[in-house]
């Protein structure tokens, strides 16, 4: 743990060198989106000319929810940002009593406290024999590079974990409040409660039942409340779902090709990892699944949920390392708890395209990324 907190301090240090160390330049704020949101950036924040990321649009909701609360935020696909709220609410709450100038710092913090405290929650959950394969969860390219981004996919993950921790230890009360906020944060966190629902109704512990419904209820209401109050505008690009979506593994095909022709770069190697890993680790899942689905039914639904998504994601996706990477963050921890798994061909194939890929992620940190042009805002 010594060493992966000096070696996190180090990555993050080499981010931000080019632009004076500043933290804010983590956020990934794109001009464009400060000139539109031009009285929610704080001063001296690191501003990209060009190629911002998503973790300005948690900032800048956090931004919104404490200091303004008028729903005048404009980011790209609004409604789609506004109700994965978990990471900006706890962020941006710290924030507003702390200083929102502090907002990259504390939420740096929080985000690697959270992915600590469930790296011990899986070191708990791990059968005795197993218990080392959570370093491959420290190392986990995925969940690195999510934090490193300042995004909520490693958050979710963390919380996710440890909700399940406290659910095995029977503290239901606390495991409840962490699958909520797990939910709020991503609603992917629905497919970890709908097991154990339907486990509760099979064994009629009604009051699990309704315990462990209570999030999904929740926000479903917190859904159809955003429906009907928040602004008319829908953002800078107001996709739908069916936008974001293709045929299986359609989007992985497309993105080898431009102006209809088939291109192969060198750069583009890490999406043959990533799709060797998704047939990896599905065959593995399939298997666990033949062998025993009642002991690995709890964490076979998110993963194979998380493998749909992926599957069915458009090129965009595909041609993006820092998206495609966050949608295997939930799979690898998890996967680690199915049955037996561990001594599995197939498993052991998807552990090692993960430690190419963190490698990679290394590799892309130090020697590939550029210096991006930038000034700071006013």
């Amino acid at each position: 743990m010594f060493f992966f907190i000096l070696g996190v301090l180090g990555l993050i240090y080499f981010k931000t060198a080019p632009y004076g160390h500043s933290l804010s330049s983590l956020i990934g704020i794109w001009e464009g989106f400060y000139e539109i949101n031009p009285n929610l950036v704080d001063s001296h924040f690191v501003i990209y000319k060009t190629g911002g990321y998503d973790g300005q649009f948690f900032y800048l909701l956090a931004k919104d929810l404490f200091n303004e609360n008028d729903w005048s935020l404009i980011v790209d696909s609004f409604y789609f940002r506004y109700h994965r709220i978990g990471l900006s609410f706890i962020a941006g709450f710290i924030s507003h009593f702390l200083g929102s100038e502090y907002y990259p710092l504390i939420t740096l913090i929080l985000l690697f406290f959270t992915f600590l405290s469930s790296v011990y929650c899986l070191f708990q959950l791990l059968p005795n024999q197993s218990k080392w394969f959570v370093l491959f969860y420290i190392f986990s390219p995925y969940s690195l590079n999510s934090n490193l981004l300042l995004v909520a996919d490693s958050f979710f993950v963390s919380l996710a974990i440890i909700s399940y921790y406290f659910y095995k230890e029977k503290k239901f009360k606390l495991s409840f409040l962490f699958f909520l906020l797990t939910v709020f944060t991503r609603e992917l966190g629905i497919l970890f409660l709908a097991p154990i629902v339907i486990g509760a109704l099979l064994r009629k512990e009604w009051k699990l039942v309704l315990l462990f419904s209570l999030p999904g209820i929740l926000f479903i209401g917190f859904l159809f409340y955003g429906w009907l109050s928040i602004p008319n505008h829908l953002g800078t690009n107001p996709l739908g779902f069916k936008d974001m979506t293709d045929g299986p593994l359609f989007g992985f095909v497309k993105s080898f090709f431009e102006q209809n022709t088939f291109s192969f770069k060198i750069k583009e190697f890490p999406k043959l990892l990533f799709f060797v890993s998704i047939l990896s680790i599905t065959i593995a899942s399939f298997s666990s699944a033949k062998e025993s689905i009642s002991k690995n039914i709890d964490f076979l639904v998110p993963i194979l949920g998380s493998l749909a998504v992926i599957v069915i994601a458009e090129e965009g996706y595909w041609r993006s390392f820092d998206n495609l990477s966050r949608m295997f963050t939930l799979i690898l921890p998890f996967s680690l708890l199915l049955t037996d798994v561990t001594k599995k061909l197939s498993f052991k194939i998807f552990l090692g395209t993960s430690s190419l890929l963190f490698l990679f992620l290394l590799i892309r940190i130090l020697f590939i990324t550029q210096k991006k042009e930038y000034f700071l805002a006013l």
